[in-house]
């Protein structure tokens, strides 16, 4: 089956272009040129994953992912200007999966969002005697993609469950930034920890809410473990 893509871009030009490049690589595209429309037109879509450039007019792509986020566990990806530290990091913040620079070679591209997909493809298809993960409060169930604590469901992006679940796995021992990025996001990210520190900082704040915020450690020059 073709992964569906929905690709928010205002640049009509840009658009059309990544659009023609995926759509010849065997991806839908759903395309939108603002976000408002898009997220209007979002609960009818039936896509796998989201693209979305962060200088939109009118809502701003931050706040596109803000308020997607809620909706869905699809891989959310920001479509940035190459070097732009800040947006990068905001838009992490706001509940990004991922990150792309512009430009970006059609190559990388393909590459880059088929990687995503498959992670997200494969950690929703764990086999059936994958066992559930016990610890303290904390009960992961793997093939439901559920987490428990102290009985209560909370929700949890397809990341945060990944990053938990390998913390867990782990314990007592420390996890690096670099495993987790190899084994969460399944390849080398050129060094870069935004997207692991942003992920573990989004984690730990879902863990406050019931009181486990101090159970996630960062082990400094490291990287973080999780203890009982």
């Amino acid at each position: 089956m073709e992964p569906r893509v929905l690709f928010i871009e205002d640049d009509s030009d840009i658009r059309q272009v990544i659009s023609t490049a995926l759509e010849a690589e065997g991806f839908v595209v759903e395309q939108f040129s603002d976000g408002e429309t898009a997220l209007s037109n979002f609960s009818k879509l039936k896509v796998d994953i989201a693209l979305i450039d962060l200088r939109l007019p009118g809502i701003s792509g931050l706040e596109v992912i803000r308020r997607m986020r809620p909706m869905t566990t699809i891989p959310l990806v920001i479509l940035t200007a190459f070097g732009d530290s800040h947006d990068v990091v905001a838009g992490l913040e706001a509940g990004a999966d991922d990150f792309l620079n512009k430009p970006i070679a059609t190559k990388e591209l393909y590459a880059r969002l088929r990687a995503i997909l498959r992670r997200a493809m494969n950690s929703s298809s764990e086999p059936v005697e994958a066992e559930d993960l016990n610890f303290g409060q904390i009960a992961l169930h793997l093939n439901r993609r559920e987490v428990l604590i102290n009985g209560s469901l909370i929700r949890l992006t397809n990341t945060e469950f990944l990053i938990l679940a390998e913390l867990i796995r782990a314990s007592p021992n420390v996890v690096t930034r670099h495993d987790l990025l190899d084994r969460v996001w399944g390849y080398d990210y050129l060094g870069d920890s935004r997207l692991v520190d942003m992920q573990i900082y989004r984690l730990r704040q879902k863990l406050e809410e019931h009181g486990l915020k101090e159970k996630l450690l960062t082990v400094r020059g490291v990287g973080f473990k999780i203890v009982q």
